[in-house]
C-alpha cells in the first residue's frame, strides 16, 4: 500500500534541521549474491532499485533487465537516478536494451505491477511533472506500507545532501570526472586481466571517499532519520550514494539502494514483509559485454508503442532528444 496523497517537493527537507544521534546503529547488513532468477517470483512482493543512470555509458542495464523478466511484483520502486539526465545533455546514449527496458517496464505496469518513479538530482527534471498515469507514478517521496505494516520512507535522498543542494556545479564535475574513471576502471581491468593480475578499482574507492565527505559534512543520515521520524515511519529506503546498506539507525531501519553502475544491488520486499538487499552482478567469469536472454521480451506492437511514448512523455524536454530520433521512433511505434 502507498500512500495516494501528492507529496509536496522537498528541495530543502533539513533547513533548520538539528543532529539526530544514530550512535546506536546494528551492524549492516551487505547485500546477498545471488542469481535473477534464483528468488522464485511469488514470494517477491516489492523490488527497490535506485541509481541506474540510464545514458551513462557504465549503466548495467542488462543485468537489471534480465532481473525484471524473472519477477512480477506487487510493486516496483525506482528511487532516483534511474535516468541521468546530466550524461544524456552531455552525449546521448540511448542503446537497444534501454528501449528493451522500458518495454518490459511497461509489461510489468500492464499486468498489474504499480510503478512508482521518485526523481533524483540526476533526473530532477522530472520533478516538474510530478503526476500519475496508468504505468507510472511520479513523486518526490511515497510512504510504502510493508506486508508485515512497517511504513517506510521512500526518497532519493540528495535533497539532504549539502554539496548537491548549494555547490550543484562541484556535483556536477565530480559525476563527470567519475564517469572518467570507469572508463580508466575498465581498461585497467582488461589490461589486467590479460596478464592475470587482480584489478582494483580506483573509481569504487574514490567515490566512497567522497561520499563520505558527504556525509559528514551534510549529516545525511542523520537528517534522513530525522526525516523519517517526522512522517511516524518506521524505516527510509534511499539511494544517492551507492553504498548498499541495511542497518538500524537508532529505532529507524535504513536502506541505501546502492546503484547500478558499480554495483547491481536491489531490495526485495518478500510476500510477509521481510526486506533484503540483493547483488545481482554477473559471476566474473562472465564477458562484460554478454547480453541476458533477452527472447523472452515479448515485441508486442502495444507495448513497444507504449513504452515509446512513455519515454517521450519524460525526455522530450531534453537536449539531444530529437537529434537522437527518439522522437520520429516514438510517432512510428504509435503508427
Amino acid at each position: 500500500m502507498v500512500s495516494s496523497k501528492p507529496v509536496i517537493s522537498l528541495r530543502s527537507p533539513a533547513d533548520g534541521a538539528v543532529d539526530v544521534d544514530v550512535s546506536a546503529t546494528s551492524n549492516p547488513l551487505g547485500p546477498v549474491a545471488v542469481g535473477p532468477g534464483d528468488i522464485p517470483a511469488a514470494q517477491v512482493r516489492s523490488i527497490f532499485i535506485s541509481d541506474l543512470h540510464l545514458g551513462s555509458r557504465f549503466s548495467r542495464c542488462e543485468e537489471l533487465l534480465d532481473f525484471l523478466l524473472a519477477h512480477q511484483p506487487e510493486n516496483l520502486f525506482l528511487v532516483g537516478d534511474f535516468i541521468d539526465g546530466w550524461a544524456l545533455e552531455r552525449q546521448w546514449y540511448w542503446p537497444a536494451t534501454y528501449s528493451l527496458l522500458w518495454e518490459r517496464l511497461v509489461e510489468m505496469a500492464t499486468a498489474g505491477t504499480s510503478v512508482f518513479y521518485t526523481p533524483g538530482n540526476h533526473d530532477d527534471f522530472l520533478r516538474q511533472r510530478q503526476a500519475s498515469s496508468p504505468l507510472l507514478a511520479i513523486q518526490d517521496e511515497f510512504i510504502h506500507t510493508c506486508a508485515d505494516g512497517r511504513r517506510m520512507v521512500i526518497i532519493h535522498g540528495d535533497q539532504f545532501d549539502e554539496v548537491e543542494s548549494n555547490l550543484r556545479w562541484l556535483s556536477k564535475l565530480g559525476s563527470a570526472s567519475y564517469q572518467v574513471m570507469l572508463l580508466g576502471d575498465r581498461v585497467t581491468h582488461r589490461m589486467l586481466g590479460w596478464v592475470g593480475a587482480t584489478p582494483k578499482p580506483m573509481s569504487h574507492a574514490v567515490k566512497r571517499l567522497v561520499k563520505q565527505a558527504v556525509q559528514r559534512i551534510s549529516r545525511f543520515e542523520s537528517r534522513l532519520v530525522q526525516h523519517t521520524r517526522g512522517k511516524s515511519c518506521d524505516g527510509i529506503i534511499c539511494g544517492h550514494i551507492h553504498r548498499p546498506t541495511h542497518q538500524m539507525l537508532g529505532d529507524v531501519q535504513y536502506v541505501n539502494l546502492g546503484d547500478w553502475m558499480e554495483n547491481a544491488t536491489a531490495l526485495i520486499e518478500y510476500v510477509d514483509g521481510r526486506l533484503q538487499l540483493l547483488d545481482l552482478r554477473r559471476p566474473k567469469n562472465l564477458p562484460e559485454d554478454v547480453l541476458p536472454e533477452t527472447d523472452s521480451v515479448r515485441r508486442d506492437p502495444a507495448v513497444v508503442a507504449a513504452a515509446a511514448c512513455l519515454v517521450a512523455d519524460l525526455l522530450g524536454d531534453l537536449s539531444g532528444y530529437n537529434e537522437a530520433g527518439l522522437e520520429s521512433n516514438a510517432a512510428d511505434a504509435v503508427a
